[in-house]
């Protein structure tokens, strides 16, 4: 055990969730971000996961103030990084210490390490930068309240929808491809595992995800919805321009609203000029979240 500005430092994993989600809960609510990021499904594969070495932060009251773990990043390999530190006790070395200690993990096991964050901070930015981690990916997490309404989807004379079914599933990831491809980083992934990605979440809603098929191109654009969440949103090269990202979503929206939802969120790449559609239909900023990495050399 150690001590860093009066929060006493032991190795030992999250047994209590209850503590992980409600430090999770004082961050989010202090920082915006992913709101997922206090959910406690969320947290526990982040945080309890077989292979991960974790560490805790305690002020003298024994409450949780800080923590932080190291989980094997299986996808691509390395080491996946992330840290929480209480609002109350910030700007006293405490991310220092907890950043430190991760990166520390990740070269005691020989692996690349990636930093990741779902609620970034200016703070914490600057802190990252410090340590010499270039930013890789940046989020803007953006809310819409529907109680107010919703504009009515504008389409092309001729377009016509059809809702996610199995026998079309196939249908909305070549638009997914034509849409993404181009990107840098895109996986290329195929279709089946695209597919059993979007239907294995079982808060995917079908009848809110909708393929639009323009009459002079075919299909032309998707989106694909979960609870709460507009999760997808692609237009083919060809039918860009058209307006058709902004009835997509306008459409799912409106079917959100009529099943009862009251607000949905979305998350936005920072680099999409789509941001500026998002905000023009009433989305607001709640904050971001990024990953961080060492410069390869």
């Amino acid at each position: 055990m150690s001590l860093t500005d009066s929060v006493a430092w032991a190795l030992l994993p999250f047994d209590d969730e209850g503590e992980l989600v409600s430090l999770a809960a004082r961050c989010l609510g202090a920082d915006g971000g992913l709101p997922l990021a206090a959910d406690p499904a969320f947290l526990r594969r982040r945080w309890r996961a077989p292979g991960i070495a974790a560490i805790q932060g305690r002020d003298h009251d024994g409450r949780l103030v800080a923590a932080g773990a190291a989980r094997p990043t299986t996808a691509v390999g390395g080491v996946t990084f992330c840290g929480l530190v209480d609002p109350a006790v910030r700007a006293r070395g405490v991310g220092v210490h907890l950043l430190t200690w991760g990166l520390a993990e990740a070269a005691r096991r020989h692996e690349p390490v990636t930093v990741e964050t779902e609620s970034l901070t200016a703070a914490a930015e600057a802190l990252f930068a410090a340590q010499g981690l270039r930013q890789v990916f940046a989020e803007d997490v953006m809310r819409i309240d529907l109680a107010a309404g919703v504009p009515d989807p504008v389409w092309p004379v001729g377009t016509r929808l059809a809702d996610w079914s199995a026998a079309d599933a196939a249908r909305f990831h070549r638009v997914y491809e034509a849409a993404f491809r181009e990107r840098p980083g895109f996986p290329g992934r195929p279709a089946a595992e695209w597919i059993a990605d979007v239907t294995e979440d079982d808060e995917f809603r079908p009848q809110w995800s909708v393929l639009a098929t323009l009459a002079d191109l075919g299909d032309a654009g998707f989106v694909t919805a979960a609870v709460d969440w507009i999760v997808q949103v692609g237009v083919a090269p060809a039918a860009r321009g058209r307006g058709i990202g902004a009835a997509l979503v306008t459409e799912t929206l409106h079917r959100m609203r009529a099943d009862g939802a009251t607000h949905a969120w979305l998350d936005v790449n920072v680099d999409n000029s789509a941001v500026r559609l998002y905000r023009r239909l009433g989305f607001e900023h709640r904050g971001r979240r990024a990953r961080y990495c060492f410069p390869v050399s």
